[in-house]
């Protein structure tokens, strides 16, 4: 009897460090909360390191992140395009979004206006980290992604409002460290 109390014991405590560390969801989560089906009717997307250095159908990200750090030092507002056209980048593109962490997939989905796509890799916070997550620039076409920039939080050209999402049209404004959308 003892032993089966012991054992007990110790499953309660290893369940409810696993629980509180996020490592497994919780038995008791409200309906409310659990997870919906993905609509992935129009594709999947993923953000993954590979593919920011190796597919990038519009120009080098590389050089995009270049001018925009550059427009940011300016301190003069100037339309998104012809940051972008400073960097040797196609037009193909016509909607800029911010992915970072806690990002959820509806609500980036109705900032980038591409319905029915799923999101892998998305960016999410570590407990095990003291160091925040890697971000994206977000790059679509036509309700399709295209395009994506990975960079560090730290290291952020562009500061976008909650929420927001910016096009070839944005003027962008300079504070002398970034740049926000008017």
């Amino acid at each position: 009897m003892m032993k089966a109390t012991g054992r007990a014991a110790l499953l309660a405590i290893v369940t409810s460090f696993i629980t509180s560390c996020g490592i497994l969801a919780p038995m008791d989560k409200p309906a409310d909360q659990k997870r919906e089906p993905e609509d992935c009717s129009r594709g999947t997307f993923s953000f993954d390191f590979e593919t920011s250095e190796t597919v990038q159908p519009l120009g080098s990200s590389k050089l995009l992140f270049q001018e925009m750090t550059k427009a940011s030092k300016n301190k003069q507002p100037v339309p998104l395009l012809d940051i972008t056209r400073a960097a040797g980048w196609s037009d193909g593109w016509d909607i800029l979004v911010e992915v970072g962490e806690h990002t959820k997939q509806a609500d980036l989905n109705t900032r980038a206006q591409t319905p029915g796509y799923c999101w892998r890799n998305l960016p999410e916070s570590s407990a095990m980290s003291d160091r925040p997550s890697d971000k994206f620039y977000l790059f679509t076409k036509d309700n399709r992604p295209v395009q994506f920039i990975q960079f560090r939080p730290y290291e952020q050209p562009i500061q976008f409002k909650k929420g927001a999402a910016a096009t070839k049209e944005t003027v962008l404004l300079s504070t002398g460290t970034y740049l926000t959308p008017e």
